[in-house]
């Protein structure tokens, strides 16, 4: 990807709300899963799968995927707030069971952009992927 080309762009729908994103890096596409934290990691999994957005073919990240999204450069988002206005600035689960313990599963939390685990039963919000153009 040369410097001019632009690495994330908006997909809308027919009436032309923003409701996902394309990421040319890593060739996946990315939709909210609502707008209210879930009460649970199997939860926010579930709901990602039944996301029909587009067409539908949507699923909970893992944590590389997840992480790959946040931004240093900033913070509270940590991470392009043009490109990804969906995500707030709070805890976010990815599909990737602690290794350490099955009651646990890794989360990127966007205010900061720290990564780390938590109980599965904890809340928290969702960012679904798939491939793109599913």
């Amino acid at each position: 990807m040369s410097a001019a080309q632009q690495r994330f762009t908006p997909i809308t729908d027919d009436s032309g709300a923003h409701v996902a994103t394309r990421d040319a890096r890593t060739g996946l596409e990315w939709a909210p899963v609502g707008s209210e934290a879930h009460d649970s990691q199997q939860d926010a999994e579930q709901a990602a799968a039944a996301l029909d957005v587009l067409g539908g073919g949507w699923r909970l990240p893992s944590i590389d995927e997840l992480a790959a999204l946040v931004d240093r450069t900033r913070h509270n988002p940590a991470i392009d707030a043009e490109a990804f206005p969906f995500v707030q600035s709070d805890w976010y689960w990815s599909s990737t069971p602690a290794a350490w313990s099955s009651a646990s599963a890794w989360y990127v939390y966007f205010s900061y952009g720290l990564v780390g685990d938590y109980h599965r039963n904890g809340y928290g919000f969702a960012l679904a992927c798939r491939e793109s153009g599913q």
